[in-house]
């Protein structure tokens, strides 16, 4: 129960953060906005509506931000029950909490990439950087989404393993480790 507990905790400062990360990305957008001082129909407006990258901000600003709300949500109501609804939260929780931190990256990175598109070597580079990160994001998560919630023994012994690869990978993986 106490472990169960302190997993809830973690997620819910982790799910808070995104919220409020991406609550401000959404009132200070990339370009600001059109403060013309004629009666412009498009005052007020985002200077980069039309581009698709923009778009692309803002519509995974959104999903992140309401992701991570449900996830806070989730998890204060999994504080007032008992054990198994605690449960039932975490196992909800966890993969909304991938799709926040997944499209807060992806946000982040359509941001800077509109911030810098003039230069295309700069912007070329900040797609590669953020296409790798999302992958081994995703990578990485999508085990941490299956150790614990699956049935099948067979299952969470793969994803551990895969888990287990990445850190190797990553140079982080040694002998001393692992616990036999």
């Amino acid at each position: 129960m106490e472990n169960d507990r302190d997993k809830v905790n973690v997620m819910l400062l982790v799910a808070t953060l995104v919220a409020t990360v991406t609550f401000t990305a959404g009132f200070t957008i990339p370009g600001g906005y059109n403060n013309s001082d004629n009666s412009d129909s498009r005052q007020g407006l985002a200077t980069m509506l039309a581009k698709v990258t923009f778009q692309e901000f803002v519509i995974c600003d959104t999903i992140a931000m309401y992701s991570s709300i449900t996830v806070a949500v989730t998890l204060l109501w999994a504080q007032l029950g008992n054990l198994i609804s605690m449960q039932i939260a975490l196992k909800l929780a966890l993969p909304l909490l991938g799709i926040a931190l997944a499209t807060m990256s992806v946000a982040f990175m359509a941001g800077v990439y509109l911030a810098v598109s003039k230069l295309g070597w700069l912007a070329h580079v900040v797609l590669l950087m953020g296409t790798t990160f999302i992958f081994v994001l995703v990578t990485l998560f999508v085990p941490l989404c299956c150790l614990g919630s699956s049935k099948y023994q067979i299952f969470r012994c793969i994803s551990y393993y895969q888990f287990c690869f990445m850190l190797y990978a990553f140079s982080y993986y040694t002998d001393h480790n692992v616990e036999g």
